[in-house]
């Protein structure tokens, strides 16, 4: 049975669109959002977050302004909540755009559908996620922009066009600094590479000036933002103790990669095997196009691409692991393996597609499961070692029961292992792979008409659109409404106990009420409006920012002594190290929050109060404590009377 497309192409990618939100979900105001939207707020009302530690922060040094002015000149006609979806909505066009249009341009002979394919595997992607920087996720985010923008620039840089790139890029620049400049190296070195390999890419010496200027003057802006403040980034700290604190401390999960899990690095490993099998058949192909048509430079372009990223991402892990140079390491250099995998994902898409065009014997069996695959970092070494098998089968003459039986004894140590529950998607990609199997024996042939296009509309629509209309028809305060919410979130729903907390903490305490929470829940500062004296995962960048957060952690935790050993007893059980806040009595939290300038305590519900905190509100399994000594008055008094 042979996939057809006979809806208009945007009406496909709208349907996409709804199953992505209706599986994957859309999770506004949490995860990074919850650190970069009180940035925003604090922007356009100053006296939003005016004492706020970590929001102050970025007055002095913030590499989020242009992604933030965006955010601005959106949100203010539209309404924030609006303005988010209204960018998450462009910025999953734009991947669909760039993405399709790249694997098309490389595999015109498997038609419409390698652009899908390649579109559905980007968006199914979460396995082998080293840098922990997925290719797609269900939330608006810098990253996610620069990616989309980056995505686009590819493939008009691929076809041989020098202007839009460049300009795609400069706007990357602005909107997040670190991936503009590597997206912006990746395609300089592109250009360059190209010229040299003229005789198979069919880049003039014309057209790689041209594109090197129109990228260089577009990405100026961006970098003359980016220097103008890069000096504060160290100042004031030994380079030794900001490796510590920045890097280890912080950030070490997307920066240094033998922090990193073994299975993420084979899965990411597996990406790469498959893709470079993918363009292996690609050039196989030449064969089937004719040797005046622009594919096989736009083939020969890909390829030297995908090659030169492995090559800088191989220099950058010397730079970062054994060089240990802190300006590259902070620049987060592995975002660019996100890229890689994507590259891949395109080089396997047009082949998965031929082979199901020409029905190959297991090719819609391959096709979904490699897809369950992509859900996690085992069940995606399964999927490759059932592929490679595959292939091993048709060009050797092994026996079909041999793939099979190493996807059989996959799926049952998934079963065993799998913590993501891999061989759920592996059980169910396999039974439908072989009913399609059946199927395209019986030579069934399905299409679309106005029935079927009203279903599938209907099913993959369904409940993004339902968690759109219940705040309106029941209230944002309602159950149904935080169900649905739960699953896609458009408006300021709360979802979860703490939010509930917020959201009352806005209501009822004073705007410049100063906060103390555990260090790991997250969004409490964005849903009250109230300045919170630490967080864990909200921490600032530069120097001064960083040393403040870490005496703070310090406090939270009840840490004495160096930074070396306190950053190696995070290191060593991160959970049992905030866990130290869950045990604090009451007075020590009141102490903690009078050292910390706070009025209020979120912590666990049940807490002996004594005379120094009341409980004020509950919700769940949390309370809000408010400090009653009024110590805690005059520090705060002090503290505004300092400013």
């Amino acid at each position: 049975m042979r996939p057809t497309f006979k809806l208009p192409r945007w009406a496909v990618f709208v349907l996409i669109f709804g199953a992505y939100l209706t599986i994957r979900g859309y999770h506004s105001r949490d995860g990074d959002q919850a650190y970069r939207l009180p940035i925003l707020l604090h922007q356009q009302d100053s006296a939003v977050f005016a004492d706020d530690p970590f929001v102050r922060a970025f007055d002095t040094f913030n590499p989020h302004r242009g992604y933030l002015a965006l955010l601005d000149i959106t949100s203010r006609p539209l309404g924030l909540s609006v303005a988010l979806f209204g960018l998450f909505a462009g910025t999953f066009a734009a991947v669909c755009y760039g993405v399709d249009r790249l694997a098309r341009s490389l595999w015109p002979q498997a038609g419409n559908a390698a652009g899908f394919l390649a579109v559905g595997l980007i968006l199914l992607s979460k396995a082998g996620n080293v840098g922990t920087n997925h290719l797609f996720e269900s939330m608006l985010l810098d990253r996610l922009i620069g990616f989309s923008l980056g995505w686009v620039a590819l493939a008009f840089a691929v076809e041989g066009r020098t202007l839009v790139p460049g300009s795609l890029i400069g706007a990357v620049t602005l909107i997040h600094p670190s991936v503009g400049l590597q997206l912006g190296a990746m395609l300089a070195g592109s250009w360059c590479v190209w010229r040299i390999l003229a005789r198979w890419t069919g880049i003039s010496t014309r057209t790689c000036v041209t594109g090197l200027i129109a990228l260089a003057l577009a990405m100026l802006p961006g970098v003359m933002l980016t220097l103008g403040q890069g000096s504060k980034l160290f100042e004031g700290m030994d380079p030794a103790e900001y490796r510590l604190l920045g890097v280890q401390l912080q950030m070490a999960q997307h920066m240094v990669p033998s922090m990193w899990r073994q299975t993420q690095w084979l899965a990411w490993a597996c990406y790469i095997g498959l893709g470079l099998i993918g363009v292996v058949a690609m050039f196989a192909n030449d064969s089937a196009v004719p040797r005046d048509d622009q594919t096989q430079f736009r083939r020969a372009r890909f390829a030297s691409t995908f090659v030169l990223l492995l090559a800088g991402l191989g220099v950058a892990y010397l730079a970062v692991e054994v060089a240990q140079n802190l300006q590259i390491t902070v620049l987060q250099p592995f975002r660019m393996a996100t890229i890689a995998r994507g590259l891949a994902l395109m080089a396997i898409s047009g082949r998965l597609a031929q082979l199901v065009q020409r029905s190959e014997p297991l090719a819609w069996v391959r096709a979904l499961v490699l897809a369950a695959g992509l859900a996690g970092d085992r069940a995606m070494i399964v999927a490759t070692l059932f592929e490679f098998a595959t292939i091993a089968c048709s060009r050797w003459k092994i026996s079909i029961f041999v793939p099979l039986g190493i996807l059989a004894i996959g799926t049952f140590d998934l079963a065993r292992h799998d913590t993501e529950s891999g061989h759920v998607g592996m059980l169910i990609a396999t039974v439908i792979g072989f009913l399609v199997l059946y199927a395209s024996r019986l030579e069934l042939r399905v299409g679309w008409n106005r029935r079927r296009v009203t279903l599938a509309a209907v099913v993959c629509w369904a409940v993004p659109f339902a968690a759109f209309a219940a705040p309106i028809v029941f209230g944002s305060e309602s159950r149904i409404a935080a169900e649905l919410a739960a699953r896609c979130r458009f408006a300021a729903v709360p979802t979860d106990d703490i939010e509930r907390l917020a959201v009352w903490s806005r209501a009822h305490t004073e705007p410049n009420a100063r906060f103390i929470t555990a260090p790991g829940p997250k969004t409490f500062r964005l849903w009250s409006e109230r300045a919170v004296a630490f967080n864990r995962a909200a921490s600032p960048y530069h120097a001064a920012g960083l040393r403040d957060w870490s005496d703070r952690f310090r406090a939270h935790v009840g840490f004495e002594g160096s930074t070396e050993s306190f950053v190696n007893g995070y290191l060593s059980d991160r959970h049992a190290f905030e866990s130290r806040f869950a045990r604090l009595n009451a007075d020590e939290l009141a102490t903690l929050a009078k050292g910390q300038g706070a009025s209020y305590v979120l912590a666990a519900k049940g807490i002996e109060c004594g005379g120094q905190l009341k409980v004020v509100a509950s919700e769940g399994r949390y309370s809000i404590y408010r400090l009653e000594s009024r110590s805690a008055d005059v520090a705060m008094k002090a503290k505004a009377a300092a400013k």
